[in-house]
């Protein structure tokens, strides 16, 4: 009923709303890493059940989403452009969620090496996802403009900066990677297989960021 009478007034605001829920999935991951980094595996599997239980709430918010859009006859933008749009910012929470569950798949080694290249990590792929909200929530000015002009430049603008932002998360990422085959001799087998797929999950959330920005490109350069 919430996204049905806020589609009557505005199209765009639940599409804003599964954002900011896929955002907040992205958030739960800071005390995830924060129990990571004190080996605490308690609270791990703490955030891990909190993490699903956002990701499950983001689900239900874009099954809501596209019943609505399904039966609206007021769009300004093709359907499908909107569901590719839901279905990136869905793949965020999705990446988020997958994190919390590779931590409890087996109890992770937090060395002492990857300290540091982790928290960076983290911190750039949250700046990605901190952009794209901020991109997201300009849709209502955007659609008042019917998705050109001034607006729509600086809109255009922000999201060069998510992809520049994106970038930054690739190289820390690489960094984490080399990091860990730098002391490979220092890990068990197994603690290496897992770090490095932690690494390559975290970069996905960014990557799904990303891709939500390079969608809504396309729409405003399309018009």
């Amino acid at each position: 009923m919430f996204l049905k009478n806020l589609f009557a007034k505005n199209p765009f605001g639940p599409l804003k709303e599964i954002m900011a829920q896929a955002h907040a999935c992205v958030s739960l991951t800071e005390p995830l890493f924060d129990a990571v980094l004190a080996d605490d595996h308690e609270k791990i599997k703490d955030a891990a059940k909190a993490l699903s239980i956002a990701e499950g709430e983001c689900d239900k918010i874009k099954h809501e989403f596209r019943e609505e859009l399904a039966s609206s006859v007021f769009i300004i933008l093709d359907r499908r452009d909107l569901i590719a749009i839901v279905h990136s910012m869905d793949s965020i929470a999705d990446q988020a969620e997958d994190l919390g569950v590779l931590f409890t798949l087996r109890n992770m080694e937090m060395h002492d090496f990857l300290r540091e290249p982790l928290q960076t990590l983290n911190e750039r792929v949250r700046a990605v996802v901190d952009g794209t909200l901020e991109v997201i929530n300009d849709l209502d000015r955007l659609a008042s403009t019917g998705f050109t002009g001034t607006d729509a430049k600086e809109v255009v603008t922000k999201i060069d900066a998510v992809c520049r932002l994106e970038h930054e998360a690739d190289k820390a990422q690489d960094i984490f990677g080399k990091t860990i085959f730098e002391h490979e001799d220092d890990m068990k087998p197994a603690s290496l297989i897992m770090w490095l797929k932690i690494g390559n999950k975290i970069g996905d959330v960014a990557n799904a960021a990303e891709r939500v920005c390079n969608q809504m490109r396309l729409l405003l350069t399309a018009n």
